[in-house]
């Protein structure tokens, strides 16, 4: 049998589990059992193949737009299609202890394990980062792959090598969920209606990486025209590739689309959820603390009830505009 290549494996990446080119190679090499489908709750499948040390993870929803949105296999999306997200060319690191068992013949695009730092960056350039412990090299395949090495010293001072390719994703601050009108879980009103007013904050600050003409057109604080814009131009998700290059700006999103408490400089916990936010700006904060207290069954159909007009829109406006100047002047004395 022909010795496996790396380059036969790069070939294979951003595939479907069902393709004809991928499901011949696997049967080839006895690589293992493709997964047909993936479920939302499982996310991920793996295959290991221990003989030559190497992985393969599957994803249904890659944050990369030549994958998105997720395909569902049923009526009932609950299976979705399988790709090839990634491949770890070394499954368990490469040492000198325990030395990776591919044969040299192998490696047809990058370097050997063993080879020495300097043919590495002859091929990939300087390290991506460097700190005590790691340095890590990657370099693009094609334009939707990233080839990344990564060597490790362990407190002991063993050395170790790792290696992998993967689809180049992006990182994602509100999910496609949160604009899809057909989901109606319980909190989803409230939180599609909530997601729409950052948008709008983002447009009315021309923080979207979007056609200039679509910003002299306008953007009404309507919610329904807002899911619209998200669906047409922002492919009905929010990720960090699509805001402004403005410091901070993506941080600070995390933050207020996540529950979690921030530290001022004096050390106090305080609240930047987007939630809270709208809760300030109608002011209602106090009464639905009041109410997830003593009746917690309701909160939703508290939060449901919340009429997005214009003028919320626009006080909403302006307490995240406040809320970016309090967070980049304590990011600036941190």
């Amino acid at each position: 049998m022909n010795t496996l290549k790396q380059s036969e494996l790069i070939a294979l990446l951003g595939l479907s589990s069902t393709d004809p080119k991928i499901v011949q190679f696997f049967e080839r090499y006895a690589l293992g059992k493709l997964p047909k489908t993936i479920t939302a709750n499982q996310s991920t499948k793996t295959i290991i193949y221990k003989p030559l040390n190497i992985s393969f993870w599957f994803k249904y929803d890659i944050k990369n737009d030549h994958f998105q949105p997720p395909i569902s296999t049923s009526n009932d999306s609950g299976k979705f299609v399988a790709y090839l997200c990634s491949i770890m060319f070394t499954h368990v690191d490469h040492s000198s202890k325990h030395p990776d068992s591919k044969p040299k013949d192998f490696w047809d695009v990058l370097p050997l394990p063993e080879a020495p730092h300097e043919e590495v960056e002859r091929l990939m350039g300087k390290p991506t980062y460097e700190n005590e412990v790691e340095k890590a090299y990657a370099m693009s395949e094609g334009t939707e792959n990233i080839i990344t090495i990564k060597y490790t010293q362990s407190s002991k001072g063993n050395a170790f090598y790792s290696s992998w390719i993967a689809i180049r994703q992006q990182s994602e601050i509100i999910s496609r969920d949160f604009f899809n009108r057909s989901h109606e879980f319980e909190n989803f009103p409230f939180l599609r209606l909530g997601h729409t007013a950052i948008i709008k904050w983002l447009f009315d600050n021309q923080l979207l990486l979007i056609d200039k003409d679509l910003y002299k057109k306008g953007l009404k604080p309507d919610s329904e025209e807002i899911l619209d814009f998200v669906e047409q131009h922002l492919n009905n998700h929010l990720w960090k590739n699509q805001l402004a290059d403005v410091e901070y700006l993506s941080s600070f999103l995390y933050n207020i689309t996540t529950n979690r408490k921030l530290t001022d400089p004096e050390g106090n916990p305080v609240s930047f959820y987007f939630r809270d936010i709208i809760l300030s700006a109608l002011n209602k904060k106090d009464a639905f603390e009041r109410l997830s207290e003593e009746n917690y069954e309701v909160v939703d159909r508290f939060l449901n009830d919340i009429v997005f007009d214009e003028d919320l829109y626009k006080k909403v406006s302006g307490l995240l505009t406040q809320k970016l100047k309090l967070f980049e002047s304590w990011k600036t004395i941190g």
